[in-house]
Parts: structure tokens; C-alpha cells; sequence
């Protein structure tokens, strides 16, 4: 791992997941009876997609509604030697599970319990910031954190930015406008995520998950798979980053 993380350029898989509480998008872990089974199916699309870096939002400490199987030990720690979990609110929960050691972590709120969870990334020489964000869709507080959003993001020369961004397209497309590499709404065109808008007959802004990076990062192979798990409320985005000098 060593001497392959000082070669450049370098090809990561990554992906980011609204897992929707395991409850459809609402509080309080998976509510069926079979929950040791659902947890295993969880656990076996985690290990299919073989992710490098994997960013999640709403999170749930417990899977299941009584709290008796802890969600990261049984989906994410199976895989991945490295978990990163935010700050947990009544509907925001941020982590990140990845292969590589991550440094300085720390939380930058844009408002009320909405934040990005993030870390610094050595590779290749290379300061990496990995960031797992979720952007609030409330009317108040929308125009001004993306505006704080964006203004962050330029701080960094290297950045890939993995979250549920809850933006209308306009607003996506803005991030190009920015200088940054966008998955959904980039070369490859759109991905529908919002799956919740697309049965409620919404024929616009059902892409509101996205990977954003850096300049120097470029996007490749963009997917948004149905996974049979949270597909009523969001869909996953995955995508292959090739990391340059």
C-alpha cells in the first residue's frame, strides 16, 4: 500500500448513500420483524461495490428500531478498517468508512444540525480532503449553506466531496460553473437519486446526490443503482476517481 500511494495518477472507487435511517428516510433503524436478514443484505451490497471511500448520510446508530445490532460494526466494519462518524443529530448523521487512515477530522457546520464530516487523505504525496456532506433542503437555511459550501471547497487544491446535497439542478450545475468535477449532472449526464420525487411524478431536481471534486480529480464510470434497500427514498451514486498531479 505504501509504495502504491506514492504513484500518481491513482484510480479510487468511491460512493455516497442518504441511507435514509435503514427506515426509508424516517427515524428510528429498520422497523421489520427480520432484521438480522435485512442487516445481512446491507452488509453484502456494501461488499459488492467494493468501494475505497464510501460516504454515508442519516446514518443510524442501531439498524434495527430496538438498538440491538449496532449498524457500523455489522455493515461497515466488516470491510473497512477505517469508520468515521460525525456528530449524531435527531435526522443528521454523517460518516465515512475507507480503506486509508484519514487525518484531522473534524466537522464544519453550514446550519442547524446540517454539516460536512471531514478528514485529510495523504496520497501520492498529496493532501486529499474527504468530505461527507449533508446540505439542508429547508428554504431558510438552503441558498446560504451552499453559498458556505462552496466557498469551503475552494479552500482545498484537492478535495472529493461525497454527500446529499439537496440541490436543484441549476444549483448542481453551479458546482461546474465553481471549477469542480460533478458525477450527476457531469459528463455522463444525469442521475436520478431523489426516488421519493420521482414516484410523487416530479419530472426536475431528482438528482440532489452527488461526488463532487477538485479540478484535478476527474469523474469516470458514474452509477446510480436501484439496491433494493433504501430505494424509496434515495439512491446511492458511485464513480471511479482518477487522482493526477
Amino acid at each position: 500500500m505504501q509504495s502504491f500511494a506514492q504513484q500518481l495518477p491513482v484510480r479510487l472507487k468511491v460512493g455516497t448513500y442518504n441511507v435514509g435511517h435503514f427506515n426509508q428516510g424516517e427515524l428510528g433503524g429498520f422497523q421489520g420483524r427480520h432484521s438480522e436478514a435485512e442487516a445481512l443484505k446491507w452488509k453484502a451490497w456494501v461488499g459488492a461495490q467494493a468501494l475505497d471511500i464510501f460516504g454515508v448520510q442519516e446514518w443510524n446508530e442501531g439498524f434495527d428500531k430496538d438498538s440491538t445490532m449496532n449498524a457500523a460494526e455489522h455493515i461497515l466494519k466488516p470491510y473497512y478498517d477505517h469508520v468515521y462518524l460525525g456528530d449524531r443529530r435527531t435526522w443528521i448523521y454523517n460518516g465515512i468508512a475507507t480503506h486509508y487512515k484519514l487525518a484531522n477530522i473534524r466537522i464544519k457546520y453550514w446550519a442547524g444540525d446540517y454539516y460536512a464530516l471531514m478528514g485529510d487523505l495523504n496520497l501520492g504525496g498529496k493532501t486529499i480532503t474527504v468530505i461527507s456532506t449533508h446540505i439542508p433542503w429547508q428554504q431558510k437555511w438552503h441558498a446560504d449553506a451552499l453559498d458556505l459550501f462552496v466557498a469551503e471547497l475552494k479552500k482545498h487544491e484537492y478535495f472529493i466531496c461525497l454527500g446529499d446535497m439537496n440541490a436543484k439542478d441549476e444549483e448542481q450545475l453551479r458546482f461546474r460553473k465553481e471549477g469542480f468535477n460533478i458525477a450527476n449532472g457531469g459528463h455522463q449526464g444525469w442521475f436520478v437519486t431523489a426516488a421519493t420525487g420521482k414516484v410523487m411524478n416530479r419530472a426536475e431536481n431528482l438528482h440532489i446526490d452527488n461526488i463532487l471534486t477538485s479540478r484535478n480529480i476527474k469523474i469516470m464510470n458514474v452509477a446510480a443503482p436501484y439496491t433494493g434497500l433504501n430505494d424509496q427514498d434515495h439512491l446511492p451514486v458511485t464513480a471511479d476517481l482518477i487522482i493526477t498531479d
